[in-house]
C-alpha cells in the first residue's frame, strides 16, 4: 500500500526537518537544521512558532517546558506559548536532553577538526529553572542515553567503551568484555539494549544476545523482540531471545522506530536513502512482510506516542499518520507479494510456486 494515502495531516516547518516530537495528546513539535521550532495541537493547528540560533537535534517534554538542543545552547521554551523561559551554552555541541524526575540531564561534545574525531564531552544535570546542579567531563562521546524505570545509561565511544550509569558523579562506568564502541541503544518495554561497531546487541547487563553482519547503527525494542540495522543498510528483526525471524536488505537505514500494531503485533518503520529522497517502510515486527511504503523527501527523525506516528523531512514536510485510519486503509489495500529480498523467503516463495505448478 501507498503509505502516502493514509496520512492523517501534512504541514511544513519551512526549512529542513532535523527533529520530531508527538506527545500523549497528540501534539505535534518538529525543529529545523536552521534552528525553528513549531507546535501543531491534536487537530493539526498551528499553536506556534518560534526561532532558536542553531540546528535542533532533541526534544524534552514536560507538562510546562519544550527544552531543546540548539546548536551550543539548551534552550527552554514555554510548552504553552513557545516563549522563551531560559538558555544555558554547553560546552561544545549540545547533542542530546533527557528528563531524569525534575531535573533535565544534557550531554554536549567537543569535536576536532584536525584529529576528526570528538576529544571531549560532557554530561549536565540542570534545575527546570536552568540552574546547573553540576558538570561531568568525559573523554568520551556518549552515542545513545537511554531512559528506563532503573535509571539513566549512556553508551561510550573510545577509549572506555560500555555505558555509564547517569546518577551523580562519579558515574558507575560497565565495561562489556569487548573494547568495541557503542554506537546506538533502545529502551522500551521493560527491556534496554545498546548495539555496538561489532555488531553485536547487548543487554545492560553485557549478555550477548545477537551479532549482526555489520555495526549496528540502529536499535528498536519492539513490544516483543527488537530490531537491529547495521551501517549497511541490513534489517534484522529478532525475538526477545535474539532468534532470528526476517531480514530485509536495502539503502541506507536513516532511522527507526517502532509504531502502532497489526493484530497483536507491532509495525516497525525503516526509512532508507533513495537517491536524493528516501523510501518509507512500514513491516510487521514478527515475520517477513511489508505492509506499506511511501516516497517522501529524505526522513532524519521520526517519533511515535499511542496512535500518533511523526516524520519529519528534508524538504520540510511534517507527516502525521493516525493508527485508526492507516489500519482502515491497510484493511481496503489489495494483498501484494511485497516480500523482502532475503535469500530464505525467496527459496521458500520458489518451493511454494513449483508446488503450486507440479
Amino acid at each position: 500500500m501507498d503509505l502516502t494515502s493514509a496520512t492523517w495531516m501534512v504541514r511544513s516547518l519551512g526549512e529542513p526537518v532535523s527533529c520530531v516530537h508527538t506527545t500523549s495528546d497528540r501534539t505535534v513539535f518538529a525543529g529545523g537544521w536552521n534552528g525553528r521550532v513549531a507546535c501543531w495541537d491534536g487537530e493539526g493547528t498551528s499553536l506556534w512558532t518560534v526561532q532558536t540560533e542553531d540546528r535542533i537535534s532533541a526534544f524534552a517534554i514536560n507538562a510546562d517546558l519544550v527544552v531543546v538542543t540548539s546548536g551550543l545552547h539548551l534552550v527552554a521554551l514555554d510548552r504553552a506559548t513557545g516563549q522563551e523561559r531560559w538558555r544555558h551554552a554547553l560546552e561544545g555541541s549540545a547533542d542530546t536532553v533527557v528528563w531524569q524526575n525534575d531535573a533535565l540531564l544534557a550531554v554536549s561534545s567537543v569535536y576536532d577538526i584536525e584529529h576528526n574525531d570528538f576529544i571531549e564531552s560532557a554530561v549536565w544535570c540542570c534545575t527546570k529553572e536552568g540552574e546547573v546542579r553540576w558538570v561531568e567531563r568525559l573523554d568520551e562521546r556518549p552515542w545513545s542515553v537511554l531512559v528506563t524505570a532503573e535509571g539513566v545509561f549512556a553508551g561510550l565511544g573510545r577509549p572506555r567503551c560500555g555505558h555509564l550509569v547517569l546518577s551523580s558523579p562519579p558515574f558507575t562506568h560497565v565495561l562489556p568484555p569487548t573494547d568495541s564502541p557503542t554506537t546506538c541503544g533502545s529502551a522500551a518495554h521493560g527491556r534496554a539494549y545498546f548495539g555496538q561497531t561489532d555488531g553485536t546487541v547487548r543487554s545492560l547487563d553485557g549478555t550477548v544476545l545477537s551479532t549482526e553482519s555489520a555495526s549496528v547503527e540502529h536499535l528498536t525494542c519492539m513490544v516483543k523482540g527488537y530490531v537491529a540495522t547495521t551501517d549497511t543498510g541490513h534489517a534484522v528483526g529478532r525475538t526477545d531471545e535474539g532468534i532470528e525471524c526476517w531480514s530485509a536488505k536495502g539503502e541506507t537505514v536513516t532511522c527507526q522506530m517502532e509504531a502502532f500494531v497489526d493484530g497483536d503485533v507491532a509495525m516497525v518503520w525503516l526509512a532508507r536513502k533513495e537517491g536524493q529522497r528516501g523510501l518509507l517502510e512500514v513491516w510487521r515486527s514478527d515475520r517477513s512482510g511489508r505492509l506499506a511504503h511511501a516516497s517522501l523527501g529524505r526522513v532524519h527523525s521520526m517519533h511515535h506516542r499511542a496512535d500518533r506516528a511523526v516524520v519529519g523531512c528534508e524538504d520540510g514536510e511534517v507527516v502525521v499518520w493516525d493508527q485508526s485510519l492507516l489500519h482502515r486503509r491497510l484493511e481496503q489495500a489489495p494483498s501484494t507479494n511485497d516480500e523482502p529480498e532475503d535469500e530464505r523467503a525467496s527459496a521458500l516463495q520458489a518451493k511454494l510456486r513449483a508446488l503450486r505448478q507440479a
